[in-house]
Formats: C-alpha cells, sequence, structure tokens
C-alpha cells in the first residue's frame, strides 16, 4: 500500500504476535457478534475469526476490503462493509445484534471521535477493547487531579469503566508511527449518568483554560456571577479547577448552573 493512502486512512500494520496478545485480551466467547472497527489487512480479524466470534468488520479503505474478503471470505461468520465508521449506521447494527462487543485498532486521526460517538451507546454492547494512541488512552483512562484529566476523560468516564491493558511501541507497527500506542478495555458503567443535552459542551467549555480556577475557565462561555453563585451554593472551595471535579460533581455543577433538579 502506497504512502499517501497509509496517511489518507491513518494505516499502521501491527506484527503478528503483538496482534494475536490483542485479540486475546478480547473477552468475547464462541458465537458471540463482535463489530471489528478498521480491520486494515486483518492482524486481528484473523484471530478473532479462529475463535468462532460473529464478526462484522467496518473497513473505509476498499483495497483493504479486497483483500479482508480474499482472506476470510469463505469464512460464515465473517461480515465485511465498506465505509467510514463514523458514517456506519451503528444504532442499526445495535438494534440487530444483542450486546456485542466493539473492538478495534482505531485509526489515530479519527479515533477521538469514533470513543466520543460510542459512548452513549455503549451500554447497548458489552464494552470496548482495542488500540488509540497511548496520549489519547492516559487522557481517556485518567482520574480526576491528574494531569491528563480533561472533557474527554469526563465523556468517557460518565459511560464507562476504564482499563489501560497494554502498551505498545512503534516497533510492533509498519510502518513504525511516531508515538506509542495502547490498549484500553471500556465496560458499561452500572451506573452510567444520564446527562441532558448540553452537559459535555459545559464540561469542554470549563476545559478550555483548564490551569485557571472555574470561575475563570469558562472564559465568556457562560456568565462568571452564575458560576461564581454555584461553587458558592456547593461549598466548593474558591480556588476549585476542573480537573477536579468528578463527572458526578460536574453534573451536579451544571445542573445548578441552568437551574435543573
Amino acid at each position: 500500500m502506497d504512502r499517501a493512502r497509509r496517511r489518507k486512512f491513518g494505516q499502521n500494520f501491527l506484527d503478528v504476535p503483538t496482534a494475536i496478545a490483542i485479540a486475546g485480551d478480547l473477552p468475547a466467547n464462541e458465537g458471540e457478534a463482535v463489530l471489528e472497527i478498521g480491520p486494515g489487512h486483518g492482524a486481528l480479524t484473523e484471530h478473532l475469526l479462529n475463535r468462532g466470534v460473529e464478526l462484522t468488520a467496518v473497513e473505509i479503505d476498499e483495497q483493504c476490503v479486497d483483500v479482508l474478503n480474499g482472506k476470510f471470505g469463505d469464512r460464515k461468520n465473517f461480515h465485511i462493509t465498506n465505509i467510514d465508521f463514523l458514517k456506519f449506521d451503528l444504532q442499526g447494527f445495535l438494534d440487530a445484534h444483542e450486546k456485542p462487543w466493539v473492538t478495534g485498532n482505531l485509526p489515530y486521526n479519527v479515533s477521538t471521535a469514533i470513543i466520543a460517538g460510542l459512548m452513549p451507546r455503549l451500554h447497548l454492547t458489552k464494552g470496548f477493547m482495542g488500540m488509540v494512541q497511548l496520549e489519547v488512552a492516559e487522557r481517556i483512562c485518567a482520574a480526576p487531579c491528574s494531569s491528563n484529566y480533561g472533557s474527554l476523560s469526563v465523556l468517557v468516564s460518565a459511560f464507562a469503566d476504564t482499563q489501560i491493558l497494554r502498551k505498545i511501541g512503534p516497533e510492533h507497527f509498519t510502518p513504525k508511527p511516531n508515538v506509542d500506542s495502547a490498549t484500553m478495555l471500556l465496560t458499561p458503567r452500572a451506573n452510567a449518568l444520564q446527562a441532558p443535552e448540553g452537559f459535555f459542551d459545559f464540561v469542554r467549555a470549563a476545559f478550555t483554560q483548564k490551569r485557571k480556577t472555574l470561575s475563570n475557565s469558562f472564559g465568556k462561555a457562560y456568565d462568571k456571577k452564575k458560576i461564581q453563585e454555584a461553587i458558592e451554593v456547593l461549598d466548593y472551595p474558591a480556588t476549585v479547577r476542573a480537573e477536579e471535579l468528578s463527572p458526578e460533581q460536574f453534573l451536579e455543577f451544571y445542573r445548578v448552573i441552568v437551574g435543573e433538579n
């Protein structure tokens, strides 16, 4: 595959031992449905199919689709759709498959968008296990008061329990990327936040100037006086910063701001 094409689709291909290890981390049983995002040339696909799962692959690159059909087209438990995953009918798939697993080595240029889109529907799955850039995994799995904690951490932890499984160096890919990677496991929270519309926009606004105190971090996005009054109502320290609030505290804070119970 030519370099321009790899760059266009964010493709880096895993070596076999690493692919086997990652596939083995997916806790799917024989006969269960698995949705694989961006299978590329099938590094994970082959090992998942060998375990007897019912696998549906979503691949944007028609050349990769040809490769995958050549390798696995005769297997009854293999299905493939040639489409950008961000345009894939995820809800339709979830309606047709009870509690599937979702997996994939996500293209780094769209991994955050894919994860953010999956989160509100994570309860309809058994979870996501897959690979992203290490920096993104650390942001997703970060806890309050840590340096990596931000709006993406709040979004994901509102819906999921998170865990980094493996850190993977560039030497395990062809071509070698300039960053480290990591696999993570995101499973549905038993008590996922019932977040109203507008909540995550509010959280993103709170982190636009994360080094400042919460009363100043929103800039002009929200009325400063209202922010200060809410901090007092909730008995937070005047110096509290966005990175100190858990998702539950953010939701409590948002409801005071917008006047919801």
